[in-house]
């Protein structure tokens, strides 16, 4: 399982460097001559940024497949928790000119939502780590490729419907999910500027599903210090197999969705 999960991860990033290379050449071939020229007046910049504070607001899916053998918790079990307000701190460093970016950020998120009837509770201590790198294609636009980990300690307990009996179970995956996407930066006046960006991937080889999108507003309101401002939704889907959960091994499939605001200090160098 470990050498088909590296295998696949191997072939899920060569598709998204493929990509670029494919996409990118093309979209400069396409740019008018005076382009290359201009795109060099601006020098390698990079951002610290110590501490991304943000505020998501998080839900949760949990499907258990029905299995055989008879019993009080043989059937199917599924639940979704309400909706709550919970905490997460991301730190990270960017690297940007006109023709190209790059930056890695790590993001830890605690994480617990629940509903009454019938009774479903997650608990979720989730850690990313997350990489990627942009070419310029025209203009502020550019294309996108990268990783993210996904480390996951999940605590779940649902309510088996026949018995009202509630079952508990515990998982800890880590995965590494491929992405592909596409950034838009540009300035929105004195001392302002802007990045927004949309990443898709998993594509089954680490989650099921990957989805996640930024849009950040950056006061430059000192020659090396910004605060950073934006609103933030990741969204992710994985099928882990072999969880004990009550009495029987199971399969267990979660979605997790976290989005709201952020707020952050960086620094210029």
């Amino acid at each position: 399982m470990a050498l088909r999960t590296r295998v696949g991860f191997a072939a899920g990033l060569a598709c998204a460097l493929a990509f670029l290379g494919v996409v990118v050449p093309r979209a400069w071939a396409d740019e008018p001559q005076a382009a290359p020229a201009s795109l060099t007046s601006k020098p390698l910049r990079i951002t610290f940024y110590p501490i991304l504070a943000r505020v998501p607001i998080f839900g949760a899916k949990i499907d258990v497949p029905q299995i055989g053998g008879g019993g009080g918790e043989s059937g199917g079990l599924s639940g979704t928790t309400d909706h709550s307000l919970n905490a997460a701190y991301m730190a990270g460093v960017s690297f940007e000119t006109d023709r190209w970016f790059a930056e890695l950020n790590p993001l830890w998120a605690e994480l617990s939502a629940e509903h009454s009837l019938p009774q479903v509770t997650v608990d979720s201590n989730v850690y990313f780590v997350s990489g990627r790198g942009g070419i310029r294609l025209f203009r502020g636009v550019f294309a996108t490729a990268g990783f993210r980990r996904v480390s996951v300690d999940l605590d779940v307990g649902l309510t088996v419907a026949t018995t009202n009996q509630v079952v508990n179970g515990s998982v800890r995956p880590v995965l590494w999910d491929p992405l592909v996407g596409v950034d838009w930066r540009g300035t929105l006046g004195k001392g302002w500027s802007f990045d927004t960006d949309f990443q898709g991937g998993g594509f089954g080889v680490g989650t099921d599903v990957d989805l996640s999108g930024d849009v950040y507003a950056d006061w430059h309101f000192a020659r090396h210090f910004l605060l950073r401002f934006g609103y933030t939704v990741i969204y992710f889907k994985m099928t882990v197999g072999d969880v004990q959960l009550g009495s029987f091994q199971r399969t267990l499939v979660v979605s997790q969705t976290l989005h709201g605001p952020a707020l952050g200090f960086g620094i210029v160098f």
